[in-house]
Formats: C-alpha cells, sequence, structure tokens
C-alpha cells in the first residue's frame, strides 16, 4: 500500500519532469501579470518577532515596511512529518486541521494588537508540539506539494526517482525568467536549495552546492558558506576552486576578503556582470557560515551597526541581485533570505533577533525602493513582492507591563534554555521570555506588494483549507506565484474540509 502510494505520489507531483536549467524554448501561455516575482523570507519568524522590532525600530507595533504592503494574510507551515503524528498522509485526502487545528489568538496577547491577524495551531492533548522545517517548507512554496522535514524538493518517503519541478525551473523554462537566490546562511542550506536544487537530506551540502554552481546555475548567488571560513562544510574546495579559477564559466565571482568592504565589492561585482552579460556569484559568511549578525544599540536610537564589513548587508545583497536580473526584460523570480532571525530564536537571544529584523526590514525596503525607481520598466503594475516566514521558532513573548520603548533591549544574563538542557540568555527584568528553542507548528505572518490585480492570486485561497479563518496554505503560495506569472497549475493535492454552516464569533 505504501509503495502505491508513493507512485502515486510522485505521477501527482511531478507530471512534468524536472526541468534543465539550460536555456530552452518558452511555451506561450498566457501572457505573465507578475513579470518580477520576489519572495522574502525570515527564517524562524514569527509575529511576536515583527513587534519586538517594530517596537525598537519605531516605537509602534506595526511599523515595520512590509507593515505598510497592502496585503496582509496568514500561512499555514506543517509538514508531511508533522501531519503524520496525528495521522497517514494521503495526498489525494488531506484534512488540513489535522495539520493545523487553527485558532484566532485572544485579545490580550501581544501579537493581536498588530494589524494582522494572528492564528495558533492547537496541539493535540499529551502530543508533543512539532514544526515542519526550512527544507519542506521551501519545498511547498517552489513545488506546491509537502514533503517530510529535511527533503529538498524531493517527495515524502524519499523514493529514488523524487524530484520536483520547482517554480524557478518552471519560470526559467516557461517564461525564459532568469533566477536568483540571496541568503544571509550558507548559499547551499535549505530555503535556498529548495528553489534550485533536489536533494533527499538538506544536509548534503557539497551535492548541493555542486548541483546549484555546474547544473542549475542560477543568473545570481549570493550568500554565506564561504568554505575556506568554516571548514569547507556547505562547498567542497573543489567547487570552491573552480569558480575562483573561472572554470565554471559565465560567472563573476567575489567573495569575502579580510579588511575588504563587502558592500562595495559585491556592488562593483555586480556592475561589472550586467556590462559583461554575466551572472553573479558572491562568496561570503564566517565561521559559522553565516554572514555575522547586526549588532543593536542600547541607547534609544535604534541605531545597528555591521558587525564586520566583510560580509554585506542582506540590502546590499538583494541590490545587487536585482541589479544583474533586472537586465532581462522577460522577468525573473527572486528569493530572499534573512537567516539569522531562526538562529537567533533557536538560542533565545533577543539581541541577535533585533539585528537580524533591522537587516530583513531594511532589505525590504531597498527592494520597494528598487521597484519605485523609474525609468526600467519594472513597476508595481508587473511586479509581485511577498514577506513571509518559513515557520515559527522559539516561542517569544513579550510582556507588555514592561513595554520596552524604541531603541531599547532588555538585560540579558545567563541562563538554562526552555529545554534545561542548555545555555541560553535569561532576562531578569521579565520583559521578554521564550517556551522553546525548537520550531513551532504555528501559522506565520504574509505581507504582499503589487497591483490589485496581482492580490487576487493570493485572496482566492483564504479560507478554502482553514474554514472560518483567513489561512492559506504554504503549497498554495507555489499556486499564486505561477498563477500570477500567467502559467497556472492544478494542485496535485487535495483536502478534504467540512465547512460548517455557520463560522463563530472570532
Amino acid at each position: 500500500m505504501k509503495s502505491r502510494l508513493r507512485s502515486l505520489l510522485f505521477i501527482l507531483c511531478a507530471l512534468v519532469p524536472v526541468a534543465s536549467f539550460s536555456p530552452a524554448g518558452h511555451a506561450k501561455e498566457s501572457t505573465p501579470a507578475a513579470k518580477y516575482i520576489i519572495l522574502i523570507a525570515g527564517d524562524g519568524m514569527q509575529p511576536e518577532n515583527e513587534i519586538a522590532a517594530s517596537r525598537y525600530l519605531t516605537g509602534t507595533d506595526d511599523g515595520l515596511a512590509f507593515h505598510a504592503f497592502p496585503y496582509r494574510g496568514v500561512v499555514a507551515t506543517w509538514d508531511v512529518s508533522t501531519y503524520s503524528r496525528q495521522a497517514p498522509y494521503n495526498p489525494l485526502a488531506i484534512n488540513p486541521k489535522t495539520g493545523c487545528d487553527a485558532v484566532r489568538t485572544g485579545k490580550t496577547a501581544a501579537a493581536s494588537r498588530s494589524n494582522t491577524p494572528r492564528y495558533a495551531c492547537r496541539t493535540p492533548e499529551g502530543a508533543k508540539p512539532h514544526g515542519a522545517d526550512s527544507a519542506s517548507t521551501a519545498t511547498a512554496w517552489a513545488t506546491g506539494c509537502k514533503t517530510d522535514t529535511g527533503n529538498i524538493a524531493w517527495l515524502p518517503g524519499d523514493p529514488e526517482r523524487g524530484a520536483l519541478e520547482t517554480i524557478a525551473e518552471l519560470l526559467r523554462e516557461k517564461l525564459g525568467y532568469s533566477v536568483g537566490i540571496v541568503t544571509t546562511a550558507p548559499f547551499s542550506d535549505a530555503t535556498t536549495a529548495a528553489m534550485v536544487s533536489h536533494n533527499k537530506s538538506r544536509r548534503s551540502y557539497h551535492a548541493i552546492a555542486d548541483e546549484i554552481i555546474r547544473a542549475a546555475r542560477p543568473e545570481v548567488v549570493i550568500g554565506g558558506g564561504h568554505p575556506a571560513r568554516n571548514g569547507a562544510k556547505h562547498m567542497s574546495m573543489a567547487l570552491y576552486d573552480e569558480v575562483k579559477n573561472g572554470t565554471t564559466g559565465d560567472y563573476v565571482f567575489v567573495e569575502r576578503k579580510d579588511g575588504v568592504d563587502a558592500a562595495r565589492s559585491l556592488k562593483e561585482a555586480a556592475v561589472l556582470a550586467v556590462v559583461q552579460n554575466k551572472k553573479l556569484f558572491g562568496l561570503f559568511g564566517g565561521p559559522e557560515g553565516y554572514f555575522e549578525p547586526p549588532q543593536p544599540s542600547d541607547n534609544g536610537t535604534a541605531a545597528v551597526a555591521r558587525a564586520t564589513v566583510e560580509n554585506p548587508l542582506l540590502k546590499d545583497a538583494i541590490l545587487a541581485a536585482l541589479e544583474v536580473l533586472g537586465k532581462n526584460r522577460k522577468g525573473f523570480f527572486l528569493l530572499v533570505e534573512q537567516g539569522d532571525i531562526d538562529w537567533a530564536n533557536h538560542a533565545n537571544d533577543y539581541r541577535w533577533m533585533i539585528g537580524a529584523m533591522w537587516d530583513l526590514d531594511e532589505a525590504v525596503r531597498a527592494a520597494v525602493d528598487f521597484v519605485n525607481r523609474p525609468g526600467d520598466g519594472i513597476t508595481w503594475e508587473n511586479t509581485l513582492l511577498i514577506v513571509t516566514s518559513d515557520h515559527v521558532t522559539g516561542t517569544m513573548r513579550l510582556n507588555d507591563g514592561k513595554r520596552l520603548g524604541k531603541g531599547r533591549l532588555p538585560g540579558q544574563s545567563p541562563g538554562l534554555c526552555p529545554d534545561k538542557l542548555s545555555w541560553c540568555p535569561g532576562y531578569p527584568g521579565g520583559e521578554v521570555s521564550y517556551g522553546s528553542t525548537g520550531h513551532i507548528n504555528d501559522p506565520v505572518s504574509l505581507y504582499a506588494m503589487g497591483d490589485g490585480s496581482l492580490m487576487k492570486h493570493l485572496r482566492q485561497f483564504e479560507g478554502s483549507w482553514y474554514p472560518c479563518t483567513p489561512l492559506i496554505d504554504n503549497t498554495q503560495l507555489f499556486h499564486a506565484m505561477t498563477g500570477a506569472a500567467g502559467i497556472p497549475r492544478p494542485s496535485p493535492l487535495k483536502a478534504i474540509v467540512t465547512r460548517p454552516a455557520a463560522c463563530p464569533d472570532r
């Protein structure tokens, strides 16, 4: 039975073979409304992080750049591993309530005071909370399919022929779009990897890096994981040498160098890539593979400083990517990730989280300014900009009785993590608390900006799987984006939804 179901999954989710990333003839399905799609992810970002960062930066609950976007929504993030803890997963008979039994949070919760609706997923009595990871959630965005925790654009159950076609492959093959991936994490890590590679395990970093650079060959790759800085964990030295020596072909390569301002060198490399009609590969990162996180001050000014000039800020990276991708008038797809929010929440480190959220906010502002720039044909009539999170990490809660003002941080002291097994910062003043260091199966925020006709591609899914709520499923983001691009795809998933005669007052 399991093998038959696995075969059915393959047929449903892989009706079209995995596309080659080499240039090909472009099928004309319809004129795309969204020629330019920018998907920005705050890895591990929960609504409470948004409020904390907004209070730090603006003194308000709702002052981040994406809080001004015209579309606000909520996304369910569960994966097959989460679902299977409660019931067997069948793609043709999904009960979305098993994945997330959504309930709106109470009005006394800090998160409810922003203008975005907030929801949680009820955890069944006696069950241990378990959330999806970045690999499976990014796969949902990229392919419209649910998969197991740890899978990179690969079917659940890990069949040998389980690679799934991604939105990046589809847009390039069908419409001739350019493709870019940008992250503060290693470029071969889960979120970016799921857009342009395929693997049964997110930990297969060298194989994923090889596929990205040697086979997928996106027009832009900017991220961490410099092998000389972290023991070649995320990229082999052999691949690094090939890229540096120019034997991989048409990439302008720029890397972290001691004492060199990465923002400037990356900008210069982007200009060169445009002039020479080449692709761009920016390789940075520190000992852990990530960009060292920005450092917020605690003096009331809300000033945030770069940890080192040797890595770019996310805004520098997104602008470099957009300069290169924007030369393709057929269109582009760009995935951007701020990866440190997740690690800060895993560590229960409020200060780290604020620096990472500032970095995300600045990147979103840079993207908006780029689209607003006149004379290049990229406008809000043909651009869809989405900001969201892949999953919730850390269960942070703010104490409104001890509200922090603009530019203020809570005192931190050594303490035990909620799991009582490791060390995390403690907050003796009681302004903030954490209930977990892991991933939680709660919905995340979704923001979008673009022409009103583009927003309909998101609104059509509201409540379709989760009645009496505005929730959409993370797999439906794939369909919203492909629909906005003019190449809608039928969903391989079927939800069995029972709709009440009337919705309860929420």
